[in-house]
């Protein structure tokens, strides 16, 4: 046991004595003098330094101590992996206990604490019939969904290769259970996410990044939400759900919206952005969108709600005289240049008259076309950027899709595939299909411009360097879809559809907030996704019984970044060798799975 210097008074003086620490035979602790230096005031005389250098001596001694005591510990495990790999050849009738249990559950379960996760859960769940654990069902769902995203029946059988003890969680049906109980409490469980991460991460919503993305589901059958529509994997003839996402500037969700798989996307986003900015009582807010979300609707809806907007413009089918002015060589405002002189992208700004024309009806087909009252107007400026290297890649990608339609023009058959399709005519009747070389001549003049919207009087430059966050939120849908694996989802009722959902998006939003803090602690270069999420379902150790008086956890994992993503969010770095308590304080478990022999 570590040695303390003390200094105790008896009668009319103070002593000096050095202490161990210790427990009995029946745990209670206990002390023992080592080592007694006499009188203070005595010491003192000789040394008025004494007691400091008594402390360092004897702290030099712990440090020694505690070294030994490590390279003890790890020689013990080495001795012991040596036993049980001579058990696996059948050397010795007592194999003992040999398991890996993951740990970087125990940094997802502290981050889960920060943001006062437990305490949400234990609110929602009172006064309720809700029978089971809510909290540690809920946050078994998001663990998994880091570790090995899969169905709800894996994500329960591989609770037991946590260093988290699930046990309170023990019946599968808990798991469905929870999914019809997080679709009611959803307002609640987004708010107290964004309440949390506003305060650790300063946030002030200034911009909110929007956009829509598709899940799919291997089925045909048709409900609420699972529905065929307009797939933006390329899905087809499978239902599907649509979902909108809102992000700030810092990559990290804040909002979103589940709905039927044959919504259109232009109708999706001002629900949204008009209930965050009632909720969290924003007083100016940009919302960035992509090209795809650019109807006069939107705009004119975005407007009336009291929201500013930097949104990609297609231009390719605008009026002739907006394309004149767009194609003008001369009418370029300001250019960025390479240290060479070669310019590396130019802009211009263009003063447009948006107009919101009335919706009509077919009565045949029901479906909405612009008729030709105005029901008003709104004065926007278009950013014009124009790149060589953008340019370069369009025409790399047209040469692509025309090697690929004449292929198909060869072979009727590949005339089913998208990308390329376009670049085709197909007569009516008699006739082959051709090659359509005028198409692709115009669309040949349009290489390398890009236009963004917007109603702010703001710099080409600043209205690109808003534009350009964008990426972050289809990072989101990447990291949903491969890293946390939403898809597939394994469930079909609409009920645990929703939930599904919800425990994915906070999945994703603890995922996000965590890439965040690293990098703003760790640096940039250092940590991505990819690091981050491999470092997490990698890091292991190997927990050994075969001395029952001494068990020990041998770290399989070698000392790197998921130390110094532990050190971010409070946690102790492991040893090589750490015994029961001492794993469970440096990882800040409540209870370790050490105090019953692992089967």
């Amino acid at each position: 046991m570590p040695l303390h210097v003390s200094v105790v008074k008896v009668k009319n003086h103070q002593y000096i004595r050095v202490y161990s620490s210790y427990r009995n035979e029946k745990g209670q602790p206990r002390s023992r003098i080592i080592e007694n230096h006499g009188r203070l005031d005595a010491a003192l005389e000789k040394d008025p330094q004494y007691v400091e250098r008594l402390k360092e001596r004897i702290a030099k001694e712990n440090a020694l101590e505690a070294q030994n005591k490590s390279l003890e510990l790890e020689n013990q495990a080495k001795r012991r992996m040596d036993k049980l790999a001579d058990s696996a050849k059948g050397l010795n009738e007592k194999p003992g206990n040999f398991k890996s249990l993951n740990v970087g559950s125990a940094l997802i379960r502290k981050v889960w604490l920060d943001l006062k996760m437990p305490e949400m859960f234990r609110h929602l769940q009172k006064g309720r019939k809700i029978q089971y654990p809510y909290d540690q069902t809920a946050y078994l769902l998001t663990e998994q969904r880091f570790l090995n995203p899969s169905s709800k029946l894996k994500s329960f059988n591989n609770r037991a290769h946590s260093i988290i003890d699930h046990g309170q969680v023990d019946h599968l049906e808990d798991l469905y259970k929870v999914l019809d109980v997080l679709q009611e409490d959803k307002k609640t469980i987004v708010r107290h996410l964004n309440k949390e991460i506003q305060k650790r991460t300063k946030r002030t919503v200034t911009a909110a990044f929007y956009d829509v993305t598709t899940y799919s589901f291997e089925s045909h059958s048709v409900s609420e939400y699972k529905d065929f529509g307009l797939s933006k994997d390329h899905k087809v003839n499978e239902v599907q759900v649509v979902l909108g996402l809102v992000m700030d500037e810092n990559g990290i969700p804040i909002d979103y919206e589940l709905l039927a798989g044959n919504t259109s996307e232009f109708g999706t986003m001002v629900p949204l952005i008009k209930k965050i900015k009632n909720t969290y009582h924003l007083k100016q807010l940009i919302v960035v969108a992509d090209r795809g979300l650019n109807c006069a609707e939107n705009l004119f809806a975005l407007k009336e709600i009291g929201c500013d907007f930097v949104i990609a413009q297609k231009f390719k089918n605008s009026a002739a005289q907006i394309k004149t002015q767009i194609l003008d060589p001369d009418n370029w405002e300001e250019y960025i240049c390479k240290d060479d002189g070669e310019v590396k992208c130019q802009y211009k700004t263009l003063n447009v008259t948006q107009e919101l024309h009335e919706r009509k009806e077919s009565p045949t087909t029901h479906r909405r076309y612009r008729g030709p009252k105005v029901l008003g107007t709104m004065e926007l400026n278009w950013i014009v950027s124009y790149s060589p290297a953008r340019a370069a890649k369009d025409k790399a990608d047209r040469d692509r899709a025309i090697e690929k339609a004449k292929k198909a023009v060869d072979d009727p058959n590949r005339l089913r595939s998208c990308g390329y399709k376009s670049l085709i005519t197909i007569p009516k009747g008699t006739g082959s299909p051709r090659i359509n070389w005028d198409k692709i001549e115009e669309q040949a003049k349009w290489d390398g411009y890009y236009v963004i919207c917007t109603n702010l009087e703001i710099s080409p430059h600043e209205a690109t360097s808003i534009y350009r966050k964008l990426w972050q939120i289809e990072d989101c849908f990447r990291v949903s879809k491969t890293h946390l694996e939403t898809r597939q989802c394994f469930v079909w009722t609409d009920p645990h559809i929703y939930g599904h959902f919800l425990s994915c998006f906070i999945s994703l939003v603890i995922e996000k907030y965590m890439l965040f803090m690293l990098k703003r602690e760790l640096g940039k270069e250092e940590i991505t996704h990819d690091k981050m999420l491999e470092s997490i379902k990698t890091a292991s150790v190997v927990y050994d019984d075969i001395n029952p008086q001494v068990p020990l956890y041998l770290r399989l994992y070698e000392a790197g970044l998921f130390d110094r993503m532990s050190t971010v969010f409070g946690l102790d770095a492991l040893n090589r060798v750490e015994t029961p308590s001492s794993l469970r304080r440096k990882l800040h478990l409540p209870i370790a799975k050490t105090l019953a022999t692992q089967t």
